[in-house]
């Protein structure tokens, strides 16, 4: 009876964490699109704007090392609750709270998925040990196509609600379905060696380990590459002569092709030999990829787009992977996430939007490509170094 009610549980906790995991870029993917409506009715300037796409990257730096501090006095699945509820609050806030809520709406968004995103590794560590790789590759999966269904449907959503402001709010509401299921699953009888108490996750003792800055720095790397081209990808290629739209599709095939990719890591990793061999094939195969968007011929863009996006796919997959792999037990997954999500999407961020700074010069493709290039080859070289043996521990 007993195995019954755990398959019944993981099977529940499957369903659950795969849409929560749906939506943690998903509303914020959804302002996007909609930013040229926020800078005419919000006057925001360009420099605003810039702000504004800053934001929710900062907000989930500054998230996940406080959802290690707060999982000491509340409940690890406790938290997500309260974070999720915290996200929604941002939701209402962004819609409806002038220039302010704007900035202040997209921060509580960002600390409430961060947090959850952070802190769901942990107990994912716990109730799955041993299908961890396949598991980090159906989150990666589901988190690039909530944001590719948050952009896609943001101004079709917003046209059918009336504006921006309702357009936005609608977000709200696959978060609210997420605070429910969740709720439902904690409340719900689980197997005895399902714990749900408070956990020691400082990070603290992480920062004399190795292994930690390991994975923190492949992270960092990882987002750095990653937001870079995210946000400067459709200029380049208008620049280059892309059509609008086609531009505009550039990104949207890239981000779609991460969700076979994503999907499929683990069965590529055990195929190819271990996770090494894969980083050494699809990292140069993303740089390759990179530089045949700026350099190549405009026709293959499709092509170019999809080996682009199905070799990120598989690096992101591993940059969660290795994160709870890497971990001895529960409460040094929250601390290692905390660390690694804290560093990576902070400096990482600042580097890629440092870098940013090139697309003023007469060459930017060529600027963009050799940080991207730096970039991927910098994360290649820690991610080799992440497969070493050991694990990292807050004992």
């Amino acid at each position: 009876m007993k195995a019954n009610i755990g398959r019944s549980y993981k099977l529940k906790f499957i369903i659950i964490f795969l849409l929560v995991s749906f939506n943690l870029r998903m509303s914020f993917a959804a302002a996007d699109p909609l930013l040229v409506f926020l800078m005419r009715d919000l006057n925001l300037s360009v420099g605003d704007s810039s702000l504004f796409g800053l934001l929710p990257i900062m907000s989930l730096g500054i998230a996940a090392p406080l959802g290690a501090r707060l999982v000491h006095t509340i409940r690890p699945r406790l938290l997500i609750v309260y974070a999720l509820l915290f996200a929604i609050i941002g939701v209402i806030w962004r819609s409806y709270g002038g220039i302010t809520g704007l900035y202040s709406g997209t921060m509580a968004i960002g600390l409430g998925l961060g947090i959850t995103g952070s802190v769901i590794l942990g107990i994912v560590k716990q109730v799955f040990p041993h299908e961890l790789p396949t598991l980090m590759g159906a989150y990666t999966a589901c988190v690039s196509l909530g944001t590719s269904v948050g952009s896609g449907a943001a101004d079709p959503i917003a046209l059918l609600m009336g504006g921006w402001k309702n357009g936005l709010l609608f977000w709200a509401l696959p978060l609210l379905l997420s605070v429910i299921l969740w709720g439902w699953l904690i409340c719900s009888k689980h197997p005895p060696d399902v714990k749900q108490n408070t956990l020691n996750a400082r990070i603290a003792p992480l920062l004399k380990q190795r292994k930690a800055w390991d994975v923190s720095l492949f992270y960092l790397f990882r987002v750095a590459g990653a937001w870079l081209l995210t946000v400067w990808l459709a200029t380049l290629m208008r620049r280059r002569g892309l059509p609008l739209v086609e531009a505009g599709l550039v990104l949207a095939v890239a981000t779609a092709c991460q969700i076979p990719s994503a999907l499929m890591t683990n069965a590529l990793s055990k195929w190819i030999g271990n996770r090494l061999k894969l980083l050494i094939v699809v990292i140069p195969l993303s740089v390759a990829c990179c530089w045949a968007l700026l350099e190549g011929a405009l026709s293959l863009w499709p092509l170019f787009s999809a080996g682009f996006g199905l070799s990120i796919g598989c690096i992101f997959s591993i940059g969660m992977t290795l994160i709870v792999v890497n971990s001895a037990d529960e409460a040094s997954t929250v601390a290692l996430s905390g660390m690694a999500q804290g560093l990576g999407f902070i400096a990482g961020g600042l580097l890629a939007w440092g870098a940013s700074f090139g697309m003023n010069s007469p060459r930017a493709d060529l600027w963009i490509g050799l940080f991207y290039t730096v970039f991927a080859l910098s994360g290649l070289y820690f991610g080799a170094r992440c497969e070493r043996k050991g694990q990292v521990s807050t004992n």
